[in-house]
């Protein structure tokens, strides 16, 4: 696992570790009782454990919790490719309190970005999101644009890909 620790004022966002999985669970049941982000079936306190273990033993994946003030608003997961350059992929961004469309989300995205510039040199930002996100906007508004629809559904969900490029 990439080790990530940012401290922004009252905004942490740190690599999540074993003791972490019962609250990230939790967190996760709570905003799927409120948004359908996974089939009832498909969350568990096993699938949690999974993808944390899967995250663990791979050393260019990152997992991470969102903190302010010690408390988990948040989570974001993804990892990082070489493709000719370095480039991110954010699988997941889950965040409370609609923090999405307000500027904490928009904070939150700008200080991870910054991080992995800055100590991966990565350039290439991508996000993968379902079109039951209807988070398009909060996306086009952080400097992301629309890169192709995959050619595959999860399920029922189409899935689409935004990329952002920084610098040279």
């Amino acid at each position: 696992m990439i080790p990530i620790l940012i401290n922004e004022g009252e905004l942490t966002i740190k690599s999540i570790n074993k003791k972490d999985l019962n609250s990230i669970y939790n967190f996760l049941k709570e905003l799927n009782g409120k948004h359908k982000l996974y089939y009832d079936n498909d969350l568990s306190f096993d699938y949690i454990k999974k993808r944390y273990i899967e995250t663990l033993i791979n050393s260019m994946e990152y997992f991470c919790g969102i903190y302010s003030q010690n408390e988990l608003i948040g989570i974001l997961k993804g990892r990082l490719e070489v493709k000719g350059e370095l480039e991110s992929w954010l699988m997941a961004l889950y965040l409370k309190k609609n923090l999405l469309q307000k500027e904490e989300g928009n904070l939150i995205l700008k200080n991870f970005e910054e991080y992995l510039y800055h100590v991966y040199n990565v350039r290439v930002f991508n996000v993968i999101v379902n079109d039951r996100c209807e988070c398009d906007e909060f996306w086009e508004k952080n400097g992301y644009n629309f890169n192709r629809k995959l050619n595959y559904q999860d399920r029922v969900f189409n899935s689409y890909i935004y990329t952002k490029r920084r610098g040279g």
